[in-house]
């Protein structure tokens, strides 16, 4: 990615930055998130990277590029803010279903060395109440 002039984020190394400029003028940045075999661009021009610029070093698939509606399986939808600006929104509910059920599956099977045999219904809490970091 550096090749394409690409910086990878200090905070999360799977994010790659760049400054961009709008059509109207300005300045911005383009986004790539890239994890295993996934990538999801981020930028006025998202197609126009992934078909002339990325397309060159990673394996697309032609029906993989258009707006994005799955990612690192959560899902992507646009919405509209109340004060009228388009976002993009993601829900983790499927991946975290998937996940459960991945759980679920593993201790019906007994191969699970558990002191419970399944996921107890409803929580109190994530985190033990006397968690201090």
């Amino acid at each position: 990615m550096h090749h394409l002039k690409f910086k990878s984020c200090l905070a999360d190394p799977d994010v790659w930055m760049r400054p961009a400029l709008k059509d109207d003028g300005p300045e911005v940045y383009d986004y790539v998130l890239l994890y295993s075999d996934d990538a999801l661009v981020i930028s006025p021009n998202a197609e126009h990277i992934l078909r002339r610029e990325i397309w060159k070093y990673f394996g697309l698939k032609e029906e993989s590029i258009g707006p994005p509606d799955l990612y690192l399986g959560g899902r992507l939808s646009l919405v509209m803010l109340e004060n009228g600006v388009k976002t993009w929104g993601y829900s983790a509910s499927q991946y975290v279903q998937a996940a459960v059920k991945n759980v679920e599956d593993y201790l019906a099977s007994g191969k699970a060395d558990m002191p419970w045999d399944k996921l107890p219904a409803c929580a109190e809490t994530p985190m033990q109440t006397s968690y201090r970091p």
